[in-house]
Parts: structure tokens; C-alpha cells; sequence
């Protein structure tokens, strides 16, 4: 029977909470713990961005409290208290980051013990056999996190929108428009895209999308938000497009490469692809596989995980675990 508001820690099974959070949406979801270790979900949530140093304090923050609210809701435990919770988030290696979100679940009711994570940790637990290997995940950003069987870690990528995140989906939406506007003045290369983006942005001129942009709460999430548009014309053939698709998987190979050889991996190496970019869009895909297995080391088994949210539950469930001791 579910758990009510109203129920103690004690009269009750334990709580788990998942947060995967990056730079356009944040997904939560609020489980149960069975005796046997089998997680079984209660409820989901899902708001904006939740990257602090992108999105800004006020919108992020924001956005984890409104998923974890709509999730309790969703399993009818308004008002609970988790009792494991693990948020992996983009954008929290930086330590005023991370004094900032300790303060803000200070406040926060409802989550007990709580773990903060970069947002690659659960990639690599959802999909490696033994949690280690290499994570790359394509969404509104791109970064590969990688962990060798000993434990050491590194980072390549995740730079952020300025100077990095080549291969995402903002680093896309970023090209298209720019091979727009170069057409739209006459000296760039005939493409679909000109008129696409316009439709997509619903403007008769190219230059009111800079207005829509700039008026924008999130410039990245908008910008990104063009990758359907660059994939629907590639999968019709536009040179630009699918130019624009090569030179985004060759900085993801690069940054994956990069990784595995820092860490000295070997070939057959565990890799994890996550974010919406690379998991739902074939196409991309297509491109991306053959050119990471031209690599070496070479991936052995490659998973595609498009729920991290997963791996932080099951993280959570570590953590409460650890934290209970063994059974006497």
C-alpha cells in the first residue's frame, strides 16, 4: 500500500528520490524501496533547467523544487520525506555551486539525505556492468565523464555553451543558424535550413529570431531547440545539415577519445551515450557509432541509456543501504 503523507519513516517502506537535472529540463522521480532491493517507481516530475551556473540561481532552483513537488504529487506523497535522494546535476563541480544547492536542501523539507552528483555519474551506473567506463552525454550540452576500474575519473567537455558543448545540441541549433544567416545575406550555401527556421521560430525574417533569443529566459535551451529541424533536414540530404551533423560527431569522438586514453583504457572498454540528442535522433546515431568504433582504444559494448534517472535511484538505494549498516 502507498505511503501517505501522513506516515512515519517507520510505518512505511524507505523513500527514494532521483533527480536528473541538466540545461533544459529536470526530471524527478520518487520510488519505493522493497525489502527484496527492487525499486519500484511511485511518481515523475519534470520543469526547466537546473544547470546554476547557466540557467542562473533563481531558474534552477526553481526547477528542482518543482519537479520534486510534481512527483511527490504524482504518487500522491505530497508533503513526505524521502529518505535517500541522489540529484545529478549538470554544472555542480564548481564549489560555490555546490554551497548553494547544501543551502537550498537545507530549506527543503522534504529530502532527507541527500548526495549531489555530477550529472555523467548515473549514465555510467545505468549502463556499465560494473560502473565504470565512459559516459557521453548529448543533450543541451555535451560532456564524456569517464571512471576506470580502479576508480580514477576525469572529464573532457562540459565547458558550457561559450567556448565548449561541441557536438550537442545547442553547439547544432548554434551552426544552423549561423549557415542561415550566411544565406540570408548571400554568400553562404544554398540550404532548407533558412526557411525552416524561420517556420521553426514562427518569423518571416531571420532577424526577429535574434529578438525571440534575446528576450529569452534560457538563449540555450531556444537555440537547441533547432535540432529537430538540422536532423529532419539531414535525413532529407541538405549538405549543410549533414555537414553540420559530421562536424558535431567529430567533436563528440574527440572528447570520448580523449577520455578513454586519459584513463588508459583498453579496447572494448564499457561506453554509456545518454541525452536526447544522441538517444533519439537515428540518424545522429548512424553517424556517431561507426566513428567512436573507428577509435582506439575502441568501445566494446555500447548502451544507450535514456533514463539516467535510473541510475540515480539506484545510486539512492546504495547510499541507504551504506548508510543503514549491515543487518545483525
Amino acid at each position: 500500500m502507498s505511503a501517505t503523507p501522513h506516515d512515519t519513516a517507520s510505518e512505511r517502506a524507505p523513500l527514494l528520490l532521483g533527480v536528473d537535472g541538466g540545461g533544459s529540463k529536470t526530471m524527478a522521480v520518487v520510488a519505493t524501496l522493497h525489502p527484496d532491493g527492487a525499486i519500484e517507481e511511485l511518481g515523475r516530475g519534470r520543469s526547466g533547467p537546473s544547470n546554476l551556473r547557466l540557467a542562473g540561481s533563481q531558474l534552477a532552483l526553481a526547477s528542482l523544487g518543482e519537479s520534486i513537488n510534481a512527483a511527490l504529487a504524482d504518487a500522491d506523497l505530497t508533503g513526505s520525506t524521502v529518505d535517500s535522494a541522489v540529484l545529478a546535476l549538470a554544472g555542480v563541480s564548481d564549489p560555490d555551486v555546490q554551497v548553494e544547492l547544501g543551502s537550498w536542501i537545507d530549506a527543503f523539507p522534504v529530502i532527507g539525505r541527500v548526495r549531489i552528483i555530477h550529472d555523467a555519474e548515473p549514465v555510467l551506473v545505468a549502463g556499465t556492468p560494473d560502473n565504470w567506463g565512459i559516459a557521453l552525454l548529448v543533450g543541451t550540452g555535451s560532456v564524456a565523464s569517464g571512471v576506470d576500474a580502479q576508480g580514477r575519473s576525469l572529464v573532457r567537455g562540459g565547458w558550457g555553451h561559450w567556448f565548449g558543448d561541441k557536438g550537442s545540441g545547442y553547439d547544432l541549433g548554434q551552426q544552423a543558424l549561423a549557415a542561415a544567416a550566411e544565406l540570408n545575406d548571400g554568400y553562404g550555401t544554398d540550404t532548407v535550413l533558412l526557411d525552416r527556421l524561420k517556420a521553426h521560430y514562427g518569423v518571416e525574417s531571420l532577424r526577429q529570431v535574434v529578438y525571440r533569443l534575446a528576450c529569452s529566459d534560457n538563449v540555450r535551451k531556444h537555440v537547441a531547440a533547432a535540432t529537430p529541424v538540422v536532423m529532419a533536414a539531414a535525413e532529407e540530404g541538405d549538405e549543410v545539415a549533414l555537414r553540420i551533423l559530421a562536424n558535431g560527431v567529430e567533436h563528440l569522438c574527440r572528447i570520448a577519445h580523449s577520455a578513454a586514453v586519459g584513463l588508459e583504457l583498453q579496447d572494448g572498454y564499457p561506453l554509456a551515450l545518454a541525452g536526447s540528442v544522441v538517444c533519439q535522433n537515428r540518424i545522429y546515431r548512424d553517424c556517431l557509432l561507426p566513428r567512436l568504433q573507428a577509435n582506439r582504444p575502441a568501445p566494446g559494448p555500447i548502451t544507450f541509456v535514456d533514463e539516467p534517472v535510473v541510475g540515480c535511484l539506484q545510486m539512492a538505494r546504495e547510499e541507504l543501504a551504506a548508510a543503514n549498516g549491515p543487518k545483525t
